[in-house]
């Protein structure tokens, strides 16, 4: 009976070295969602009819208030989004964008396009790719190419709040 014990016993320890960790699951899962949404953006702008999906506003997403210190907050928000794209950190990268930054570059479209087409109309073209890009990062996207992008929508949100009227938010 010893021996069969032993055996179990070495059977155990041996499956529990190959199992995969929890947070390999999650961030794996995560993954995934990630692709699923940005599928579901690419499908929704692609089936607008229109030959360019920023021919239109974004989505809204959320609720966002959208004035000076909204616009300074994003843009400190994408500052540190930067920041952690220089250090190779997609993560956390990816935790700040999906959040009130992501529903600000959406919800901010509108009232921008009002005023100026071709600013939301650039801002619009920066932010899809970002979201494309920030899906499929592993794939083919790096890092530095993410935090220029990043920083690309940063100039454009800036630009889109002198738009609207509010102070250009500064580092």
């Amino acid at each position: 009976m010893s021996e069969r014990r032993t055996r179990a016993r070495a059977r155990k320890e041996s499956s529990d070295k190959r199992s995969i960790p929890d947070w390999v699951w999650g961030a794996g899962l995560g993954a995934i969602v990630l692709v699923f949404i940005a599928a579901f953006f690419a499908f929704a702008q692609l089936s607008s009819g229109s030959s360019d999906p920023c021919d239109k506003a974004l989505t809204a997403l959320g609720t966002s208030t959208v004035d000076g210190p909204a616009f300074q907050s994003e843009d400190t928000s994408l500052g540190h989004m930067v920041d952690l794209l220089n250090q190779g950190d997609l993560n956390a990268a990816n935790t700040i964008f999906y959040g009130p930054v992501h529903n600000f570059t959406h919800n901010v479209d509108p009232p921008i396009r009002a005023k100026d087409a071709a600013t939301a109309k650039s801002l619009c073209k920066a932010v899809t790719k970002l979201e494309v890009d920030l899906t499929v990062a592993q794939s083919h996207a790096t890092t530095d190419q993410l935090a220029t992008e990043t920083a690309d929508i940063r100039n454009r949100l800036r630009d889109g709040a002198v738009v609207l009227g509010y102070p250009r938010p500064t580092d």
